[in-house]
């Protein structure tokens, strides 16, 4: 085996949340997860377009649909190139999702909207806007899950976890999405050479695969050191707010100061003391990885170790829980979930449209 290709066995065991710790203990049961996409549905909040602009904001229903997809579909059905089109995250596939999607129309006036039929999408309400849609610029994502088939030792224990989860948060773990099918992102990028071979988005995927897995690892580590929710000496500490669009938005997230890990990238990581050895012993384990990274230009930056929770609320009705809730940007409703029970997805076959990377 190559080095290269150790370092990546090791970080696929980053990538895959069944080989990572859980903050909370053991899960307490099993689930069936996302037996229709009615059972996940995720909405965002916080945005407040201008009502004036070149840009016009499409709030958009999809239904068991790639982010992307919708997007290259918008593009196309507005004549307009794929770059022109902007979104604030992607959303799950295999769900309902509600989101913004800004058209970039300088010069041009409102499409008729009644023209586009794009599958599986509605559009719920247009407006426009001044300025382009970033990732990240929105307050926070609204979820109404559905886990079936439940199967746990009492109600009392799993709504005990509940409450744990709801004032302590859980580990900011990237999620499989992240990954790819099979974790197939890592295999993606192996040396320099790849990166002419690959297009500017499968490139673009596969790196940020490697940084969530080294971050995932990093995390990881924290946790087995019972460390991952507490500022250690030489913290890079952070607001774990929104920049841009909904950055004054405080109705669910008031800003608070979170330890951070490193997704590593040029530049320095700013941490010192015992964090500085934490993160130079983790790292030091995928000096090639990391080469790749640098190569690419990719640009080091954070990500707050701890995910915050609001809205929680949850019903138990025969074997099934139904739970509601809100997360910040850019994190991932199954890393929560799994802090409560082992799940078992059941949409997770691949849909045709699927953008293949």
């Amino acid at each position: 085996m190559s080095a290269i290709e150790t370092e990546l066995t090791q970080l696929r065991c980053c990538a895959d949340l069944d080989d990572l710790p859980r903050s909370l203990g053991g899960a307490i049961g099993t689930a069936d997860y996302r037996c229709t996409a009615a059972d996940f549905q995720v909405s965002e909040a916080g945005l407040k377009p201008s009502g004036e602009g070149e840009h016009l904001m499409l709030r958009v229903r999809k239904t068991s649909q790639n982010t992307r997809w919708v997007a290259k579909q918008l593009a196309d059905s507005l004549h307009v190139p794929y770059r022109a089109v902007s979104y604030a995250g992607l959303k799950d596939r295999h769900a309902v999702t509600e989101q913004w999607f800004g058209v970039h129309l300088p010069g041009r006036s409102d499409p008729d909207l009644a023209e586009l039929n794009i599958e599986g999408t509605e559009i719920l309400s247009s407006v426009r806007h001044n300025r382009k849609l970033r990732p990240g610029q929105l307050s926070y994502n609204e979820f109404k899950i559905v886990l079936r088939n439940c199967h746990y030792e009492s109600v009392s224990l799993l709504d005990e976890r509940l409450i744990q989860i709801s004032s302590q948060g859980v580990p900011n773990y990237f999620g499989p999405q992240r990954f790819g099918r099979s974790l197939a992102n890592l295999n993606l990028l192996r040396d320099e050479t790849d990166f002419h071979r690959l297009g500017r988005e499968p490139r673009a995927f596969a790196l940020s695969a490697l940084r969530a897995a080294l971050f995932n690892g990093y995390l990881a580590e924290r946790i087995r050191q019972g460390e991952f929710d507490c500022l250690l000496a030489g913290e890079v500490s952070v607001s774990d707010r929104p920049r841009g669009l909904a950055e004054d938005d405080r109705s669910v997230f008031i800003p608070e100061i979170l330890p951070t890990g490193l997704l590593w990238g040029q530049g320095t990581s700013a941490a010192s003391d015992q964090v500085a050895d934490r993160e130079n012993e983790w790292f030091s384990h995928f000096p090639l990885v990391c080469a790749i990274l640098e190569a690419a230009g990719s640009k080091a930056s954070r990500r707050v170790l701890r995910m915050r929770v609001a809205k929680l609320d949850w019903q138990h009705q025969d074997t099934n829980l139904h739970i509601t809730f809100a997360l910040g940007p850019g994190s991932y409703a199954t890393v929560l979930l799994r802090e409560l029970l082992s799940l078992k997805d059941r949409l997770s076959q691949p849909i045709a449209n699927e953008i293949q990377v």
